[in-house]
């Protein structure tokens, strides 16, 4: 179970990070605490998601990777402006 919840925290903070690469006015969270809470995310994630995959789950590793990636390209190329 903590490995889907793993793989949540990598799909959200894949679109952080599209998101945040995608803003092209300032925003109102400080860069600094933007890439802590997605880097921290991140790495929350991928802990969780290693735990599963070391307990013989593939599908955590294989949904949070592609999700994020998914996750971040979606933010990129859907950018508001």
């Amino acid at each position: 179970m903590t490995g889907w919840l793993g793989a949540l925290l990598l799909i959200l903070a894949g679109y952080g990070w599209g998101a945040r690469m995608a803003a092209r006015q300032a925003s109102p969270v400080p860069v600094r605490v933007a890439l802590l809470g997605t880097l921290g995310a991140s790495v929350v994630g991928l802990a969780l998601v290693i735990e599963a995959f070391l307990a013989h789950q593939d599908g955590p590793l294989t949904v949070g990777a592609v999700g994020a990636l998914a996750a971040a390209a979606l933010a990129v190329f859907t950018a508001r402006e």
